[in-house]
């Protein structure tokens, strides 16, 4: 099933460029806009810390897409395993 392996790939790159593209948003505006400043470098180096201080910061969008694309990128990668 070429078609299928196609999608699942496209899927798993574009999921994961999304994702880690977001992440590195997050962090960077994290680093900018907080209070303590560290924050931003921590959750750039302890990824789930990232959405979980964009909620607390106000930025639910941005976090929430950081949560989609994993969740995406997780299901993608299983289904590329089976």
């Amino acid at each position: 099933m070429p078609v299928k392996d196609i999608a699942v790939t496209a899927t798993l790159v574009l999921a994961f460029a999304t994702w880690v593209t977001v992440h590195v948003a997050l962090a960077a505006r994290l680093i900018l806009r907080s209070g303590p400043r560290w924050r931003g470098v921590v959750a750039l180096v302890v990824p789930p810390l990232a959405p979980i201080y964009g909620f607390r910061q106000g930025w639910p969008r941005l976090s929430t897409l950081w949560v989609v694309c994993l969740i995406l990128y997780v299901i993608a990668l299983l289904v590329a395993q089976v």
